[in-house]
């Protein structure tokens, strides 16, 4: 079952609409729609708030419960090989950039959201 079934699956459980989501996560219904039809793959800092939002563990929502995604903050090798099967040059060996990456996401979200505020106040004079 995909991500995005399971998105589904778990916003239906709460009678929330795609909408109702979205505006949870501060986003849009359509980043819901393409994430829920598999067009789209939420980021991590996105997959995490969709956890939180939804209140169920991330590893729910990338695999089946009884494969967990990581244990002891390692990654199991059946979610190296899911994250491979998107991109098999991805390189898991290096804790150090996997960290990284994750640090640079969190920035760019942060200026995303700046960026967003300044274009919404440009647009309001």
């Amino acid at each position: 079952m995909s991500i995005g079934t399971r998105v589904k699956q778990y916003r239906e459980a709460r009678n929330w609409s795609q909408e109702d989501l979205a505006v949870r996560l501060d986003t849009t219904q359509t980043t819901i729609s393409n994430i829920e039809s598999d067009k789209n793959i939420p980021n991590s800092l996105l997959l995490n708030k969709i956890a939180k939002e939804l209140e169920v563990d991330i590893n729910e929502l990338l695999n089946d419960s009884a494969n967990n995604i990581m244990t002891n903050n390692e990654f199991s090798d059946h979610a190296v090989a899911a994250v491979n099967q998107y991109n098999p040059v991805f390189n898991m060996q290096s804790p150090e950039l996997l960290e990284s990456i994750l640090k640079n996401q969190e920035q760019i979200a942060k200026l995303m959201e700046i960026q967003s505020k300044l274009i919404e106040n440009l647009l309001k004079k």
